[in-house]
């Protein structure tokens, strides 16, 4: 998707914002953690309106240039160029994504080019070129994305990292046509976490989101980037009981401290 500078109409009544991303080419859709519609509103409060959501906090952000989303935070960019992440109808912190639009198009397809290599690794040293790869490749093209752990692009890496390195589990408790109560389980995979997967076959299977009565996951769910598992997951299931093993947390330590909590209990009962 190339932005032309146009709000959807006159070029010449175009935001600041969506001046500076004029030229502006981004992939339509990478991995779980970026898609861009071209159909979208390109000023922030006008896709905003049509998504039946509200831009809260400062108002200068009503009229920033949205490049697109990571399935919870939509993508933005200030009249500087400034590109950060933004939670409609929130009024939550905002998260840094890059210095410059142009930074975020080359990362986005690093990130790409990385998730194939990630597909294509035929073992744990080829996956972990790619990671090596993409994380330097991110740093040379803009440092302060890499500069704070609680920024989008570490938040990617983070979930990257975690999901290709560590197995873990959910399950679903459903009650089915008949009112007998089934429990199913699946684990996760390289960027797709676990519930992710088990509501995507069962919904697949028919199984309607009032049907299920407890969910289950190893680690607590997550606010990382295409995934908001913990915020689709209370949209959809408001009357289901939602419980964890491991608490998983909002900071990197958190995150790091619950993967290695996570990995001991996986080895204790690998030894049992």
């Amino acid at each position: 998707r190339t932005f032309d500078g146009a709000a959807g109409g006159d070029p010449a009544a175009a935001p600041p914002a969506v001046l500076r991303i004029a030229g502006t080419a981004v992939p339509r859709q990478v991995g779980p953690y970026f898609t861009s519609d071209p159909a979208d509103p390109v000023e922030l409060h006008r896709y905003a309106q049509a998504a039946g959501l509200a831009v809260l906090g400062d108002t200068a952000r009503r009229h920033w240039a949205r490049l697109g989303s990571d399935s919870g935070y939509e993508i933005c960019a200030d009249p500087d160029g400034v590109v950060r992440a933004v939670l409609l109808d929130w009024d939550e912190p905002l998260r840094f994504v890059n210095t410059t639009p142009e930074a975020f198009a080359d990362g986005l397809r690093a990130l790409d080019e990385a998730l194939a290599g990630f597909a294509a690794a035929k073992d744990g040293t080829e996956a972990t070129t790619a990671f090596r790869r993409l994380k330097e490749r991110l740093a040379q093209a803009d440092p302060q994305a890499l500069a704070d752990p609680e920024s989008w692009w570490p938040l990617v890496l983070d979930d990257i990292r975690h999901t290709s390195g560590t197995e873990w589990y959910a399950a679903v408790e459903y009650r089915d046509a008949s009112g007998k109560l089934t429990i199913v389980t699946a684990s996760g995979g390289i960027c797709l976490h676990p519930e992710e997967r088990l509501w995507a076959e069962l919904h697949a299977a028919g199984v309607e989101p009032e049907q299920v009565t407890r969910i289950h996951t190893d680690l607590e769910v997550c606010f990382m980037p295409g995934h908001y598992c913990s915020m689709w997951m209370a949209q959809l299931f408001p009357d289901a009981e939602l419980t964890h093993g491991i608490p998983y947390g909002e900071t990197a330590e958190s995150r790091a401290e619950g993967l290695r909590l996570l990995r001991e209990r996986t080895a204790r009962q690998s030894r049992d």
